[in-house]
């Protein structure tokens, strides 16, 4: 047993099944995580309820963390991500009394002060309507239920019962259990009549027998078995006393007996040591201690022990050191090694130092894919620059385990990460210890040009991208008089991001005046030529394109590869409140570890509103293929939460498309609380997303006012597939003359490649008839899309009379074969200032045709929209 002050009033504790966590409750709402082992230290810290914390349950597979409030909440957190909230389950009208998890760690069962009983499922915190009477609960405190109807005396109440606790049957414990060798189980209770009962479990029938215990002078609050059912322990209210019961399998007589010894009590900070004797029939001194605690102990197995060896390399650049605790998680493919700190010598993680530390784990890991690794940003020098990870799993015959790195981690430093997973490198790749990744301290030359207003007072940030990926932004920043009229600011920064291939460089528009005309920028470092990127262009939201952020690649010299254009369309969700007013960013993650850093996404309009997509053009270096996006935003502006559908990167130039889906909040007060997420591409899922866009005939009366829908059908695997019948709505007004309408079809059946489309209406409305130009399938999971060319009436009235049309896909053979082909022409708009035009816009298409050249001739590009305003995508059939 152990005592530390945790800075709170204390309302409610648990154990980890494991034992080496230990959650505390405060009455304030904050929860604490401490290490068992050494309980001044704090693993996690958690406060998502403003009143007491009534009740800590951990799942019984130990992953799971479930938190009962006083404000009617239950939120569960993921113990294996850092105690992140997964879900908040509600329901109740009352304040929250008691949690159990079911054997399963899926479900859990909770009373509240209203006496309710109410079932959730803790992944989602959605509540569990179906009866759960045979459910297996692994533990049973609840006052209420079919198990424990029995316990309630004839004429009591609610209040006359205020804790109850089945007794375990835990194989760990089956030697010493007292109750082992009788298969039923057993529950006490704790009675506001200040006495204890003991009945047989499951107690159904009413008024059932029970034995009562006398002891305490007040209301007895609560009571526990021990894990192995050889005592019980109750807990009184105004008599302030604990009381310890001994459990015996039979009516036995009393007879003296030695006293035995019970575990040392540590104090921390340790002042002293003094150890407790559990004395039979409720007496107890303190003595000093004479033997070895022969309670409480558990059953020691000898089970293989795997041993790894954790080799942990600081940068040799200033500033790289830290004197934070830090700590690792080990990912293989049988699981995980749990939080472990780092910490064996009074200088590890010097500047230049490796550190080697040694870890045993009962179970092996199988083979390592990733590692998370961070520090608690306490200390003097709360930075740190980690080259790279080496892991050893000693006596097999797995090789070393690479993990690069070569970033900050730091609040004001790079991207303000502290925490990072870092993924093993292929085998035979030592590049991230010698070469790419291993940061280089560079020298910024910024050089303001010399014309009227060109210096600015607001924070200036550089972001270097190489062939290594990002450096992430770096505030610069060495005197109060940076970046004026003519000057030249000179600034030193490290960064490990290879062969430096381009620079971004721009400000946050803050200050009296934040226009900016950029010259240029020379970036040298020792062992490589200086590099300049030449501007000569203004950073200012009214001047020019309104940009505030720019992109360069070196003038000449270095041979560096071009830029790519990605196209980034962003799909905010249509429900409500589902738009934001933050600053979104986003993080784009290619091959071989390289990536972009945070951008900043932002244009002229008014972006991330309800069931908007909004579009932004990106120039960075060749990133491969994407593997992840990470998006987030700063929280700020009147309403901050944010819900987002999916991301979608396009690489212009090019046929690769990644979909991105998300759907789900971020927002500090929904859901689980995350405002950054990282998205997985959907390539090779069994489900995707499908985007509909339907193209509405620029003719009288051909919009419809009727519900419209679609069957999606395919061919995978040489069957053929089909959807179900799915409605296009949203909150917008659809299916107007000459409007282009787009709905997701999201965690559909992925069909493969798509044939055909069947699309129809109901010819409800004032005016149903439609007439549909053509459809256009896109398959995020693919980045494919299919047209699907229609150019009839959908009406009662009109042409054949059919509601209902089954539209083929257009192949290439149809395409090349065809006298005339139906073209989609998409006009991208700039987004600077004065680009939009009043005048006639015409387009001319030149292609080759069995070895003739051809000419579409002169088309006019003209509905009935206002086309061609500034950022505008204006679509022509």
């Amino acid at each position: 047993m152990a005592k530390v002050a945790v800075g709170m009033l204390a309302h409610s504790v648990d154990f980890r099944p494991d034992g080496a966590h230990l959650a505390v409750g405060g009455a304030n709402g904050v929860i604490k995580v401490l290490q068992v082992a050494d309980m001044t230290q704090l693993i996690a810290q958690m406060q998502h309820c403003k009143e007491a914390i009534d009740d800590l349950k951990y799942s019984p597979d130990g992953t799971q963390l479930a938190a009962g409030s006083h404000d009617n909440f239950i939120d569960v957190y993921d113990v294996t991500n850092n105690y992140t909230r997964l879900a908040r389950c509600m329901g109740h009208s009352s304040y929250i009394r008691h949690i159990d998890w079911a054997d399963s760690s899926k479900v859990l069962q909770s009373s509240c002060g209203a006496y309710e009983l109410l079932y959730f499922t803790a992944a989602t915190g959605k509540q569990v309507q179906q009866n759960q009477r045979d459910t297996l609960w692994h533990t049973y405190t609840n006052i209420l239920g079919f198990t424990v109807m029995g316990i309630w005396p004839t004429y009591s109440d609610g209040t006359d019962i205020n804790a109850v606790c089945r007794s375990y049957s835990l194989q760990a414990w089956k030697s010493i259990d007292p109750l082992a060798s009788d298969s039923s189980q057993l529950v006490v209770t704790a009675g506001d009549d200040g006495r204890v009962r003991l009945l047989n479990y499951p107690c159904v029938i009413d008024d059932a027998p029970a034995k009562v215990y006398s002891g305490h002078s007040s209301h007895v609050m609560n009571v526990r078995f021990s894990p192995h059912n050889k005592w019980v322990t109750s807990v009184g209210g105004k008599d302030r006393a604990v009381f310890q019961w001994r459990v015996l399998p039979h009516m036995q007589e009393k007879q003296a007996e030695p006293a035995s010894q019970a575990p040392k009590v540590y104090i921390y900070p340790a002042t002293q040591k003094r150890l407790m004797q559990d004395l039979p029939e409720q007496q107890a001194t303190v003595e000093p201690a004479l033997q070895e605690p022969k309670e409480f102990v558990p059953l020691q197995t000898k089970q293989p022990q795997h041993t790894y060896e954790i080799t942990t390399v600081t940068s040799n650049i200033r500033g790289a050191g830290t004197d934070c605790g830090v700590f690792i998680i080990i990912y293989g493919s049988n699981g995980h090694s749990g939080e472990q700190k780092l910490e064996n010598h009074p200088d590890n993680f010097s500047r230049g130092r490796a550190d080697t530390f040694s870890l045993t784990l009962p179970v092996g890991l199988g083979q390592l894919q990733r590692l998370r690794i961070g520090h608690d940003s306490k200390g003097s020098c709360p930075r740190w620059h980690l080259t790279h990870v080496l892991v050893i799993h000693k006596g097999s015959e797995a090789p070393p385990v690479t993990f690069p790195c070569g970033q900050w981690f730091a609040r004001d430093e790079g991207d303000g990460a502290t925490v990072r997973v870092l993924q093993a490198a292929a085998l035979g790749d030592n590049s991230t210890t010698e070469g790419s990744k291993q940061p280089r301290r560079y020298r910024i030359e910024v050089n303001t040009s010399d014309v009227k207003g060109a210096g600015t007072d607001a924070n200036v940030s550089i972001t270097l991208l190489g062939s290594a990926g990002s450096s992430g932004p770096h505030k610069l920043e060495n005197s109060r008089n940076n970046f004026e009229r003519g000057a030249v600011d000179v600034f030193e920064l490290e960064a490990g991001v290879g062969q430096l291939q381009a620079i971004r460089i721009g400000h946050d528009n803050t200050g009296l005046g934040s226009a900016w005309h950029l010259k240029e920028v020379l970036a040298s470092s020792p062992g490589m030529g200086p590099l300049q990127f030449v501007a000569n262009r203004w950073l200012a939201v009214n001047e020019a394109d309104g940009q505030t952020f720019i992109t360069l690649r070196p003038t000449s010299g270095q041979g560096t590869p071009p830029l790519r254009k990605y196209r980034v369309h962003v799909h905010t969700s249509d429900i409500r409140g589902a738009g934001t007013d933050a600053n979104v960013h986003i993080v784009l993650f290619g091959m071989n570890g390289q990536d972009s850093g945070p951008l900043k996404l932002e244009n002229s309009k008014n972006n991330f509103e309800r069931g908007a997509e909004d579009v932004f053009f990106l120039e960075l270096p060749d990133l491969g293929e994407l593997t992840a996006v990470e998006v987030g935003h700063d929280n700020s502006g009147a309403a901050p939460g944010w819900h987002l559908e999916q991301v979608v990167v396009v690489e212009v130039g090019s046929n690769r498309c990644w979909a991105f889906t998300c759907d789900r909040w971020l927002a500090k007060n929904e859901d689980d609380g995350v405002i950054r997420r990282r998205l997985l591409p959907l390539a090779n899922s069994s489900t995707t997303t499908y985007r509909v866009t339907t193209y509405t005939s620029d003719l009288r009366g051909a919009g419809t006012d009727a519900g419209v829908w679609v069957e999606l059908r395919g061919e995978l695997d040489g069957k053929l597939s089909q959807g179900p019948r799915l409605m296009l709505d949203n909150s917008s007004n659809n299916f107007e003359r000459g409007a282009v309408d787009t709905f997701l079809l999201k965690k559909q059946q992925n069909l493969g490649q798509l044939t055909s489309v069947t699309i129809g209406h109901d010819s409800k409305g004032m005016a149903s008839g439609w007439h549909l130009d053509h459809v256009e399938v896109a398959d995020d999971a693919s980045g494919v899309t299919y047209y699907f060319p229609c150019d009839a009436w959908l009406d009662k009235q009109q042409g054949d009379g059919a509601v209902e049309r089954l539209l083929k896909a257009a192949s290439k053979e149809e395409a090349a074969a065809a006298e005339k082909l139906a073209y989609k022409v998409t006009v991208y708009t700039s987004d600077i200032k004065f680009a939009g035009t009043d005048a006639s816009v015409f387009i001319d298409i030149l292609g080759n045709r069995n070895g003739q050249s051809t000419s579409s001739g002169r088309v006019a590009l003209n509905n009935s929209k206002n086309n061609f305003e500034r950022a505008a995508i204006d679509t022509f059939s």
